[in-house]
């Protein structure tokens, strides 16, 4: 019997003692990170919109009815491609009669300039009258002033026909159509809405508090929900100062650095804006943060004692939140070093492994 209890407190002993001495192999495994202190930015997130630099409202500059429609809504066009055209059977005659009036013209001209040379051969020989001559010369400057006159008329006559052909003044693509043939249009009344598609831009309403800081320079990323995982870096392309009284707004133009995206105006954007504060505080990694229901904000700071490296729970203050940092108000100083991986079911005063 004396032996069997001297067994069993051996085995109770051991008992108690396995997990202290298995405690240090099975600790979890853990990546830190030191706190530091650099410079606070704030991140600010805003709504745009995708714009083009040039959309016009073409129409027509002379009135007609329109004989062909060449593009559809949607369709890609050159500069300088014909859209539309409208019937010429009124214009083609009134420049046909222009043209027979020019070459009457010219015959009266020239015919004025025979009979000049037969009134000065007669007069050289003393056949005529003395004042042939002044009249042949008048003759000849009534012609030539309405040789002139018909060639403008011409000149007038063919520039509106040209005008009955309506072409693309720049490339880009059709967003409306608004003409049909066998309509009559007249000028000023759009036919067609054309977008440039090339060198576009988002315009951004931002809140007026961040004028001074925008004009100063400032870091921007913008994100598509067209493209929603890929974020990209843009610059600023113009600060318009006044844009909504009421809203107490400003508009930001962003230009992407990348020129080749896949978007189209009227895409909506997420712009984040990151500006500088001019203070320096001590930030920790985000990863590093762990929030529970009721607001607290805790962080697992690295602990040594000799050979033993253990974790405890520190509460924190956090200020403001920018690429994977956040600034922390009071609860680190620089130097302390926080759990950033495998934090997620830690206890206090629990021994760790630091992953190599």
């Amino acid at each position: 019997m004396r032996k069997f209890r001297v067994l069993l407190s051996l085995m109770v002993l051991f008992i108690f003692q396995v997990p202290s001495v298995m405690a240090e192999p099975n600790a979890p495994r853990v990546e830190v990170q030191k706190v530091r202190i650099q410079p606070i930015f704030r991140k600010v997130e805003l709504s745009g919109t995708v714009t083009s630099p040039r959309v016009s409202q073409i129409s027509t500059s002379v009135e007609g009815l329109v004989k062909d429609v060449f593009f559809d809504s949607g369709a890609s066009v050159k500069e300088g491609q014909l859209l539309l055209t409208l019937d010429p059977e009124i214009q083609d005659a009134a420049l046909a009669q222009s043209t027979a009036r020019v070459a009457q013209s010219e015959a009266e001209l020239t015919d004025a300039k025979r009979r000049l040379g037969i009134a000065k051969d007669l007069a050289k020989r003393s056949h005529g009258p003395k004042n042939q001559v002044d009249d042949r010369l008048a003759e000849i400057q009534i012609d030539s002033a309405a040789l002139d006159s018909s060639k403008a008329n011409q000149t007038r006559l063919a520039a509106i026909l040209e005008r009955h052909k309506l072409t693309a003044p720049f490339t880009g693509v059709i967003s409306k159509k608004m003409a049909e043939i066998g309509q009559w249009v007249t000028p000023g009344t759009a036919v067609f809405e054309l977008v440039d598609m090339k060198d576009l831009r988002i315009d951004v309403p931002v809140p007026q508090q961040y004028y001074v800081q925008l004009k100063q320079g400032a870091d921007i990323s913008i994100q598509f929900e067209a493209l929603p995982d890929t974020v990209m870096p843009a610059n600023i392309g113009a600060i318009i100062p006044v844009s909504d009284t009421d809203a107490r707004t400003f508009t930001l133009r962003v230009v992407p650095k990348n020129k080749q995206l896949p978007i189209t105006p009227g895409m909506s954007a997420r712009v984040t804006i990151k500006l500088e504060t001019g203070q320096k505080n001590v930030t920790v990694n985000r990863d590093a943060l762990i929030r529970y229901p009721d607001g607290r904000v805790i962080v697992w700071v690295l602990e040594k004692d000799g050979d033993k490296t253990s974790v405890k729970e520190r509460r924190v203050e956090i200020g403001l939140a920018f690429d994977q940092y956040v600034q922390v108000l009071s609860g680190l100083k620089e130097g302390d070093q926080v759990v950033v991986r495998g934090n997620e079911a830690l206890r206090d005063g629990q021994t760790v492994q630091l992953a190599s």
